[in-house]
């Protein structure tokens, strides 16, 4: 019979063989054969028929940067451009006529100039929804003008322009996760058929030698198509009626003073309701917390007069842009709020004869705003220094 021992050990040098010649990576590549993509843009053609597609490549660098470094932009990225039918034939046409394979597991956003934006996208991204080295996360923007326009965009801030792009969105989504909007938050947006998807809009700016690329509002879509686009402001008020806000400022201005308040955190409550009519009412509660930022004026009010005055005009503004992005969205008649799928959800009987004319029905929607602001008094000064004392 064979010792315990010497069984223990043959299992082990078995184990370690196994280890050493069945494991690995069936499906690994050499850093050196492969494009790291960092953006893709897909552009109106002058073909109808195709589309321009411009892919944004990472340089690697054999060198760390330096702060103040004033190399070209041409030496950090490659931009390679073709003209297809549909994404997979562009990508066939980049691997064939490159010396290396495209890999867009590290995409950081997929950019549609707005004139291909107004003819629809949903053909365009199929590709990036079926094929398993694209990633569901990655970010969706609408550039106004030509998507490949801000990929080559010399930026001073960073020399990769797809890598600015996915850091702004990132850092604007820490005031609301609506600001950040993947391909798969679009998609699902789609599927729900009655709300309108919004996209981040971003323009393209000279500014001497270099150029800018700035957040100009969010492209409003009906499909697949863009039909147009909410300001700054009316995002603003976009954002606020969907709630989980923080770190955002109000600025107010009344006759007798300004005053510019931080939200510390601002929650919102939807409340639907069938009328009597036949209609649909909708109840927007906002409950926010705020700070005093900034404060002039107001001399002439008492200190006792000013904190509950703060108070309302805060209530006032968040109210009011509200109703203005809301007006908005009704002249569009786009759904950007999701208001249908929340009658869905609390009336699913009633809602079978509501999908069909929801169109007709959202223009006809009476909305009620209901604003409930606190700033707490933590020993911050809350009066302007011009003041006078009681």
């Amino acid at each position: 019979m064979i010792p315990r021992r010497f069984r223990l050990l043959a299992v082990f040098l078995l184990s370690l063989l196994l280890m050493i010649f069945l494991s690995g990576c069936w499906d690994e590549h050499e850093l050196h054969t492969l494009f790291i993509v960092t953006g893709v843009a897909l552009d109106e053609s002058d073909d109808p028929e195709k589309m321009d597609i411009t892919v944004q490549i990472a340089k690697s660098q054999s060198k760390s940067s330096r702060s103040g470094d004033t190399e070209p932009q041409e030496n950090y990225i490659i931009l390679l451009k073709n003209k297809s039918g549909t994404m997979m034939e562009g990508l066939m046409e980049f691997n064939r006529d490159s010396s290396r394979t495209l890999m867009l597991n590290h995409n950081q956003v997929l950019l549609f100039g707005s004139s291909l934006a107004k003819q629809g996208i949903k053909d365009h991204i199929d590709l990036f929804m079926r094929d398993q080295d694209s990633r569901m996360e990655v970010l969706m923007i609408v550039v106004d003008g030509r998507g490949e326009e801000a990929l080559a965009a010399k930026l001073s801030q960073d020399r990769i322009s797809g890598m600015f792009l996915s850091r702004v969105i990132r850092t604007m989504s820490s005031v609301s996760s609506y600001y950040q909007v993947r391909m798969l938050d679009f998609v699902s947006r789609l599927l729900e058929e009655t709300t309108s998807p919004v996209v981040p809009i971003v323009t393209v700016t000279k500014k001497g030698k270099m150029e800018e690329i700035k957040i100009t509002g969010m492209a409003v879509f009906k499909g697949d198509k863009m039909i147009d686009r909410l300001s700054n402001d009316e995002t603003l008020g976009y954002i606020w009626a969907m709630g989980d806000v923080k770190h955002c400022n109000v600025v107010t201005s009344t006759e007798v003073g300004k005053a510019v308040f931080q939200i510390i955190k601002l929650d919102c409550k939807r409340d639907v309701k069938i009328r009597h009519d036949g209609g649909i009412g909708v109840t927007l509660s906002v409950n926010t917390t705020l700070s005093v930022g900034e404060i002039s004026g107001f001399s002439e009010t008492t200190s006792e007069e000013l904190m509950p005055y703060l108070v309302k005009i805060a209530q006032e503004e968040i109210k009011r842009k509200i109703m203005n992005s809301f007006e908005t969205a009704r002249r569009l008649n786009a759904d950007i709020y999701g208001f249908g799928t929340s009658v869905y959800r609390k009336y699913p009987k009633e809602w079978k004869s509501m999908k069909d004319s929801w169109d007709e029905i959202f223009s006809d929607i009476e909305l009620n705003v209901q604003v409930k602001a606190h700033i707490p008094v933590t020993g911050q000064i809350t009066q302007p220094l011009g003041m006078k004392g009681e």
